[in-house]
C-alpha cells in the first residue's frame, strides 16, 4: 500500500488574502507485512522457506535477514523430574543467537549466526536483485521445527514475512505387493528417519494388521536414527487395499518450548 502524505507550505509572512496555498506531496516509504503461511516437511529433507519484497530491486543499499522464534506450546507436568528435563530443552533457546542468516553490504554476514544453522542455510544471490529472498534450509530435524522471520529494508521500502515450519513426525509410505515362499505379501519402506518408529498396517475396513507384520531396520546412521522395512504377511489379498503409516514415538525427539510446573 502507498501512502501519499499532503502537507502545507509555511504562508510567507507578507501573504494577504488573495496568496495561494502551496502543497508539497511526498511518498513515504513502502512497508510491507506479510502473515504466517505453514510449511510441514519430513525429517531430514531440505526445504525453502520462502520470502519475496516488490520494493526490493537490487542489493544496494539492501539489508534482509532471517530469525527464528520459538513456536509458543504448553506443557504441564506433575513431577521434578520431567519439569528439569524439558526446562533444559527449554532453556536452550535461551542462549544461543536466533539469527539463521544476515545479508548487508552486498554480502552474506554470518559471524553472528545461530551455530545450528552453520552450513546448513542459503540464499540464492542471483534472485536477490529480484526481490526473492528466500532461504534453503538442509536436512531439517525436529529441532528446527520454529517460525521464522523474514525481514528487509531498502530506502524504498521494508518488510516483514513468517513461515511456520512444521516437522511431520508421521508418513504414509507407498504400499507394494511382493511374494515370499510364494505367498503374496505387502512391503513398504519409510523415507523418513526415526529413533523409534511405530508401524501401522490397516486394511480398507481399518483394521489393524500390524501384529501380521515384520518390522526391520533398512538403513542406520551414526545418530541412532534408521529407516525401516515392514512387510505385511499372510493372508494378503492383492485386491485388497492396505495403509502402511509409520510414526516417531520417542517424544524426547521433539523440542519443549514452555512448561508450567503445577501441583
Amino acid at each position: 500500500i502507498l501512502v501519499i502524505a499532503v502537507s502545507p507550505s509555511p504562508l510567507p509572512e507578507d501573504c494577504h488574502m488573495t496568496c495561494s496555498l502551496v502543497y508539497t506531496n511526498f511518498v513515504s516509504s513502502l512497508t510491507v507485512s506479510v502473515l504466517a503461511e505453514e510449511l510441514r516437511a519430513r525429517p531430514f529433507t531440505d526445504v525453502t522457506l520462502s520470502c519475496h519484497f516488490s520494493f526490493v530491486e537490487g542489493t544496494e543499499n539492501l539489508e534482509f535477514s532471517w530469525e527464528r522464534e520459538d513456536i509458543i506450546e504448553e506443557y504441564e507436568v506433575d513431577e521434578d523430574e520431567k519439569f528439569y528435563r524439558f526446562f533444559r530443552h527449554y532453556d536452550f533457546f535461551e542462549v544461543f543467537t536466533k539469527l539463521v542468516y544476515h545479508f548487508h553490504n552486498n554480502t552474506e554476514q554470518l559471524e553472528e549466526q545461530n551455530a545450528m544453522y552453520e552450513g546448513r542455510v542459503s540464499v540464492d544471490q542471483d534472485e536477490i536483485s529480484e526481490g526473492t529472498l528466500s532461504l534453503l534450509l538442509r536436512n531439517v530435524d525436529f529441532i528446527d521445527e520454529a517460525m521464522y522471520k523474514c525481514s528487509a529494508i531498502t530506502p524504498d521500502g521494508r518488510g516483514q514475512s513468517t513461515v511456520k515450519l512444521i516437522i511431520e513426525d508421521a508418513e504414509m509410505p507407498q504400499v507394494q505387493f511382493d511374494k515370499t515362499d510364494e505367498e503374496p505379501v505387502a512391503i513398504c519402506i519409510s523415507n523418513g528417519w526415526y529413533f523409534a518408529p511405530n508401524v501401522t498396517w490397516l486394511d480398507r475396513g481399518e483394521r489393524d494388521l500390524s501384529n501380521q507384520s515384520t518390522v526391520e531396520i533398512l538403513e542406520e546412521q551414526i545418530n541412532g536414527l534408521f529407516r525401516v522395512y515392514s512387510v505385511l504377511k499372510y493372508p494378503v489379498k492383492l485386491n485388497e487395499k492396505y495403509v502402511c503409516s509409520i510414526q516417531e514415538t520417542d517424544q524426547n525427539y521433539r523440542p519443549i518450548r514452555k512448561i508450567r510446573r503445577y501441583p
